[in-house]
């Protein structure tokens, strides 16, 4: 799974740059804004449930077709909802033909998007690799049909209907798979709304977690179009995206270690925080060194991969690069809350970055143009941390772990 994704991450940054390098600020900030846009909504057709569904699939594996089929059926009414949603909504707030065609394209994926659930009966049976090897052949196949259209002069229109093929594909081998390598059928799938509403009732303190998280990543570039324009949108999804590459790998290396964290607390307590510690340490010191490096190096990295015409992307990335500590010390925070089963605080804290960004942002951009949009992130990352202290459980937590006692 770790392999697929580094090698999925890879190719797809490499053609982003060769799409954006192609496309240019404008062209590329319109596809940017619908992918955002459309983004905005995902929490609505997820309904949360994927963790839900795999944590039942592992404790009822005699009753998985009625989890399935619930969970199957709730997804699909779901995307078709959501669907509906954000194509309104756009034709409400957005007067711009294009963008509401790529929306309108970008949005029909979300139905697709319930045959995902196939993954989690696989992880659920200890095979993994059979869907991330989907994933990986469908991604080389993607980005080389996206380096075809950019090389054939076609437009974004194109490069969107890449991303509904992207969902139907996913749809065809997940079914595939099923069938060829579990020897089951999806017309063995039943419908229990007994099960359906457990599953909700589990699932609600994600979704509004998911809602608040969803809010919070896609709501900049939405903002700034509609505030500046679709030029500003490509500049800054540009730092964005040199910015993300690093996302992943604090997030590996806290699922990696994390689990010899949480078995040292049976051993001893003064071990759990120290460990803690340690991890907390490693990861500040790796991303304030991505950081700095990125910073200085900024103009040379923006320059090389993208180009002059994206020179804009600079002073974005010299401030969006720092957002990296945050996602580093918030992905072992998170995890040590979910641990901890302190869900009433990853709602409280996702919220408060949630709000500080949406507010941020609207005071900044029209200020300090798309490096105010940085500055949002950095400021709204830095208060969900902070928010820990406003808990005695975390807070306490936080200081043993500074103190190292």
């Amino acid at each position: 799974m770790m392999i697929a994704r580094i090698l999925s991450l890879a190719i797809s940054f490499v053609t982003t740059i060769f799409v954006a390098r192609s496309l240019g600020p404008e062209n590329y900030g319109q596809l940017s804004y619908a992918v955002s846009f459309v983004g905005l909504f995902s929490f609505i057709a997820t309904l949360g449930i994927d963790q839900i569904l795999f944590r039942d699939l592992v404790k009822y594996p005699e009753k998985r077709s009625t989890y399935l089929g619930s969970s199957f059926l709730m997804r699909v009414l779901a995307g078709l909802v959501t669907m509906i949603i954000c194509c309104i909504t756009t034709l409400l707030i957005n007067k711009d033909v294009i963008s509401n065609i790529l929306i309108f394209i970008i949005a029909s994926t979300f139905i697709f998007n319930a045959f995902q659930i196939i993954i989690y009966e696989f992880q659920a049976r200890v095979q993994s690799k059979y869907p991330s090897l989907i994933s990986l052949i469908i991604s080389i196949t993607l980005n080389i049909l996206k380096i075809i259209i950019i090389i054939l002069g076609k437009g974004i229109i194109y490069l969107a209907l890449i991303l509904l093929l992207e969902s139907i594909l996913y749809a065809v081998l997940y079914l595939y798979i099923y069938k060829k390598k579990l020897k089951e059928s999806v017309f063995a799938w039943r419908y229990d709304s007994a099960v359906a509403k457990k599953i909700l009732h589990d699932s609600w303190p994600l979704i509004v977690s998911n809602a608040f998280a969803t809010i919070y990543a896609r709501v900049d570039q939405v903002m700034i179009k509609n505030m500046i324009d679709a030029s500003a949108v490509g500049l800054y999804d540009a730092a964005v995206r040199l910015t993300e590459v690093w996302y992943f790998i604090p997030g590996i290396i806290v699922s990696s270690l994390f689990p010899a964290i949480i078995n040292a607390k049976k051993e001893s307590d003064v071990k759990y925080v120290k460990r803690l510690r340690y991890l907390f340490l490693f990861l500040l010191f790796f991303s304030i060194t991505i950081s700095v490096i990125t910073s200085v190096l900024a103009k040379p990295i923006v320059s090389i991969l993208y180009g002059p015409a994206f020179l804009g992307s600079i002073a974005v990335l010299q401030v969006y690069i720092w957002s990296n500590v945050g996602t580093a010390i918030g992905s072992l925070c998170n995890s040590y809350l979910i641990a901890e089963n302190y869900r009433r605080i990853v709602l409280f804290s996702s919220f408060i970055s949630m709000t500080a960004n949406i507010i941020l942002n609207f005071f900044m951009i029209s200020r300090f143009g798309i490096v105010g949009a940085a500055w949002a992130t950095f400021i709204s990352y830095i208060l969900m941390s902070l928010s820990l202290f406003l808990f005695k459980e975390s807070r306490e937590m936080v200081y043993r772990v500074i103190r190292n006692n």
